[in-house]
């Protein structure tokens, strides 16, 4: 038996312990001592439960002029990510069950995290057709891909996934709310897609949810938080919760839905220390930078994220602004909860998906350390606290804080 030792993020709270992990990656005991055929003693560095993203853009296949799968999970290692959930939005889009088939295929023995696929369905009796993929994804309202669903359309994938208890995972934005106006900047990018247009569709999808199983990705207000439907879950990005529109990023800064204001990013900052937000996900979703560098109007949105999510969270509970339990929670149980994976807790049976992190150890944040093939970062300068190890079902994929095995991540199956 393998055994990882350190300080154990264990039944909600740190204690000197051992993880002893089996022949099939799986979790055996949790302990002060073992007995041991291997043993990694990571002294006083904390040992966590690796982070699940909920939302990535890997951007293959046809896009891996931006990322391929190989650079992006590479990237979600060195951040501490062990699992990944990959959006439909490809080219070609997750719309059928031959694109998904496809998809799985080109991406198998490539990852070096584990993933899950999202699929696309445009119409309820789709859903039926996609039942492989893990979760779906509903677009509101459009942003990269043409993948925009209206309310009729979102309201039969709603009915037929809930009888199929698929998770239904929605950007929410209502089209009809905005604002056309010359865009030049961040801020008048915030003020095209308004907050307004982030509680007009939660409205929406309150009225005709039903009893289906939903999430809704990147909220970026408080005004959002308070319209959610009841029982939803939701996510935030760590582009709402640490960038907002008094930072000169330029296009870089330049995400759907937008970056809001610096009070709007206190008050959701406020919302997640108090436990109002699930997840914390990245919405990685990198361009080149000579595709960032078009007019505003005209550039794409989205920004990388992968590597730093879990980075940012950390360095702020080192500061003291945030608990930990709130770190582990909004980047592994919780998320690992809502796709229905057995990740995301340090228990008997889960997978040894293990982060090794100094929160002693203060790093600024280079793009270069983060291997994004786009070349860049929204977060360049800030500090992180990155993990020195990171192990994916008790085998190494970081070391030394730098890559040591790559091909190991595997395909999750759907949990219905």
């Amino acid at each position: 038996m393998r055994v990882i030792s350190g300080r154990v993020w264990y039944r909600g709270r740190l204690d000197p312990l051992s993880v002893g992990i089996d022949e099939d990656g799986k979790i055996a005991a949790v302990r002060k001592t073992l007995r041991a055929d291997e043993s990694i003693d990571h002294g006083d560095a904390l040992i966590l439960p690796g982070a699940v993203d909920l939302h990535v853009h890997m951007r293959e296949p046809g896009l891996t002029h931006k990322e391929d799968f190989a650079s992006g999970t590479r990237s979600a290692a060195i951040g501490g990510v062990t699992t990944i959930a990959e959006m439909p939005n490809t080219v070609p889009p997750v719309t059928t069950a031959d694109a998904l088939d496809g998809k799985a295929s080109a991406l198998k023995g490539r990852g070096a995290v584990d993933y899950a696929l999202y699929a696309a369905p445009r119409s309820g009796e789709a859903v039926v057709r996609l039942r492989k993929a893990t979760a779906f994804k509903a677009y509101m309202a459009p942003s990269t891909g043409d993948l925009q669903v209206r309310p009729p359309e979102l309201e039969s994938i709603l009915r037929e996934s809930e009888t199929n208890r698929k998770l239904v995972v929605v950007h929410a934005e209502d089209p009809a709310k905005f604002r056309a106006r010359k865009v030049v900047s961040l801020a008048d990018h915030a003020e095209a897609r308004p907050k307004e247009a982030e509680t007009s569709a939660l409205a929406l999808l309150a009225r005709v949810r039903g009893n289906a199983r939903i999430h809704v990705a990147h909220v970026t207000s408080r005004e959002g938080l308070d319209s959610l439907p009841s029982g939803a879950s939701c996510e935030a990005s760590p582009l709402h919760l640490f960038l907002d529109t008094s930072r000169t990023l330029g296009t870089q800064g330049k995400v759907n839905p937008p970056l809001r204001s610096p009070a709007d990013r206190e008050a959701l900052w406020d919302a997640f220390r108090n436990g109002r937000i699930d997840a914390v996900a990245s919405d990685h979703a990198p361009h080149t930078l000579e595709e960032k560098e078009a007019a505003f109007d005209e550039a794409p949105a989205g920004a990388p994220g992968v590597a730093t999510s879990f980075p940012l969270l950390m360095r702020r509970s080192r500061a003291g602004d945030l608990d930990l339990g709130r770190v582990v929670a909004a980047m592994a149980s919780r998320p690992a909860e809502i796709l229905g994976v057995p990740k995301g807790a340090i228990e008997v049976g889960r997978d040894a998906d293990l982060i090794a992190v100094d929160p002693r150890r203060v790093d600024t944040i280079r793009a270069k350390r983060l291997r994004y093939k786009c070349g860049w970062t929204p977060f360049e300068g800030m500090e992180g606290c990155f993990p020195t190890a990171v192990y994916l079902r008790g085998e190494a994929v970081i070391e030394d804080g730098e890559p040591a095995a790559e091909g190991r991540g595997r395909l999750l199956a759907p949990s219905t």
